[in-house]
């Protein structure tokens, strides 16, 4: 029996079938990676070929190349531009004047008065003593009373003979009449003592440091301090211009009991003046505490000795 003959088309699908497989095989092989083989030495390869080691593939990443350094390049600017400073003139030596507003001095408030100096007032329709012959002119910081005691008379006779209305009101260089006949001549000296330090009686002396004298008196050139201990023994120094002096204790006065003390107002030949001396004045020193001796064993157990 004969076959009956395939139709072409069958054929031709066949074929074309077969062309896009073998197309398809050939774009896989193109597009698979290609393993990269690494360089070994010598050494690796032979033993890789010998089966001893087995070399396993790295992928070698190449080394960083630094960035060559930017060196800075110098830039040239303009040179500057010099200007001729401005001229600065000096001052005007001449001061300009300013108007100011004139003050009136001459202005009148009825009822106000500024700070007026007290004036001595006199007694109306009274007429100064005629009998009073002598005069007196008034000083800096005398008083009325002070004026009456040196003329032997009171402050109401002074203002009466005066006509002064107010007796504590007088100003320097007013010159009053005072009773007398001649004038009372002024002492050279005040004789008059008064006691600072040490206080008269005290018993408050130190054992050690010293005790200050200290008095005011007459203005004299030289003054002796004469000091009487309980012994009756004397301390005497003398000082100039001054009314006042430290003397050590210990030095001078050791022993208690009680002092007495005076002060010689002395001119510059060392006589006494025309006054009379300052005290007598006292201190006390409370007498030094004695020594109790202490009783002592002897050394062979006996009976205490009494220590020095």
């Amino acid at each position: 029996m004969n076959r009956p003959a395939s139709p072409s088309w069958l054929t031709t699908g066949l074929l074309m079938l077969i062309t896009l497989l073998l197309g398809a095989i050939l774009a896989r092989l193109s597009l698979s990676p290609v393993p990269q083989q690494s360089v070994l030495p010598a050494g690796q390869q032979d033993a890789t070929a010998t089966g001893e080691h087995t070399a396993t593939a790295t992928e070698t990443i190449p080394p960083n190349t630094p960035l060559a350094t930017l060196t800075p390049s110098n830039t040239l600017r303009p040179p500057p531009t010099f200007e001729p400073p401005t001229a600065t003139f000096p001052p005007t030596m001449t001061p300009s004047v300013t108007a100011t507003a004139t003050i009136n001095l001459n202005i009148s408030i009825p009822g106000l008065h500024g700070a007026e100096t007290p004036t001595p007032s006199t007694t109306p329709g009274c007429e100064p003593r005629d009998d009073w012959k002598l005069r007196y002119t008034v000083q800096r910081d005398d008083a009325l009373a002070r004026i009456a005691q040196t003329y032997s008379t009171t402050v109401d006779a002074l203002a009466e003979g005066n006509c002064l209305t107010d007796p504590n009101l007088i100003r320097v260089g007013q010159v009053l009449r005072v009773p007398g006949d001649v004038q009372p001549s002024t002492p050279q000296y005040d004789c008059n003592f008064e006691l600072l330090t040490p206080l008269d009686g005290t018993l408050a002396i130190p054992e050690t440091g010293e005790i200050t004298f200290n008095w005011r008196g007459p203005r004299a050139h030289y003054n002796l301090i004469r000091v009487i201990r309980p012994d009756n023994s004397l301390f005497e120094r003398v000082i100039e211009l001054r009314q006042n002096e430290a003397i050590d204790i210990v030095e001078n006065f050791n022993m208690g009991g009680t002092y007495r003390w005076y002060v010689y107002p002395l001119d510059e030949n060392f006589v006494q003046i025309p006054c009379l001396e300052g005290g007598p004045w006292t201190f006390t020193k409370p007498q030094s505490p004695t020594a109790t001796p202490s009783p002592t064993a002897s050394p062979e157990g006996g009976l205490p000795v009494t220590g020095p």
